[in-house]
């Protein structure tokens, strides 16, 4: 993964965590079944297990943001493991899994002799699902949450270094609320008598295998959606990214992890 480099004493980066967590297990989850637009529950017992996750670091502290696929699994398990952010989080469509339309349900046993989904295999690009979701769609849904998610933290914490806050440890935004002038475009939040400390904008994202594949192929140089992998349901992905110049780049610390 790419490190950045050191920063001059001038200027520190904006810093964006985001803890993403692919929604637990289902039913179908279990029979390998292709799952995208259908809204099935967790599966009997997941819940409590997912309960036995809470403990994990990233799950701790504040977050500016909470995202979470709108389908049942995504919200059980946001409240399985943090209960308490219910209230914030977002459910937003643009977060489900890709529609696999007729073929939803299906086991590759029962496809593997379908010419069109031997094609879709090969190239989803070239070969849509009956009734189902096109690559381009899917991808462009994605790719629009992820960049009005880089548009709100560029708003809400700026590259720029400026004058300290005395209010540094501000409370966290609220989803409904937009950016104020607390959120200065040429200041950063500091911490009393620290000096130039990098603003964090945590992120929690609830959502499903192929959407983080798919973010992942954005955010990491050299992933792509067939080599980045997806994380087993119920996991946690914790990404560390910086604003260097006017790109997010990754952090050295998702190197050491």
């Amino acid at each position: 993964m790419e490190k950045v480099g050191t920063q001059s004493p001038q200027t520190n980066p904006a810093q964006l965590e985001l803890v993403i967590v692919r929604h637990g297990y289902t039913q179908w989850n279990q029979e390998r079944r292709y799952l995208g637009r259908t809204d099935v529950t967790l599966m009997p017992g997941e819940a409590e297990r997912l309960k036995g996750l809470r403990a994990q670091p990233p799950l701790g502290g504040e977050f500016r943001r909470v995202y979470c696929s709108d389908l049942r699994r995504c919200r059980e398990t946001l409240e399985a493991l943090v209960p308490h952010l219910m209230p914030q989080a977002i459910y937003d469509s643009r977060l489900r899994e890709m529609d696999f339309g007729a073929w939803e349900g299906c086991r590759y046993d029962q496809l593997k002799y379908n010419p069109l989904y031997r094609s879709w295999i090969d190239d989803p690009g070239a070969a849509t699902p009956p009734e189902g979701e096109t690559w381009e769609q899917f991808a462009v849904r994605v790719d629009h949450f992820w960049e009005q998610l880089l548009q709100e933290v560029a708003a809400a914490v700026p590259a720029r270094v400026g004058t300290a806050r005395a209010s540094a440890g501000a409370e966290s935004i609220h989803p409904a609320d937009p950016p104020t002038e607390a959120y200065d475009p040429e200041t950063t939040l500091l911490k009393p008598d620290q000096g130039q400390v990098p603003a964090v904008f945590r992120v929690m994202l609830v959502t499903h295998g192929g959407v983080i594949r798919q973010l992942l192929a954005r955010i990491i140089e050299g992933v792509t959606f067939y080599t980045a992998a997806a994380p087993a349901p119920g996991e946690v992905t914790v990404l560390h990214l910086r604003k260097v110049g006017g790109s997010w780049r990754m952090a050295a610390e998702n190197a050491n992890g």
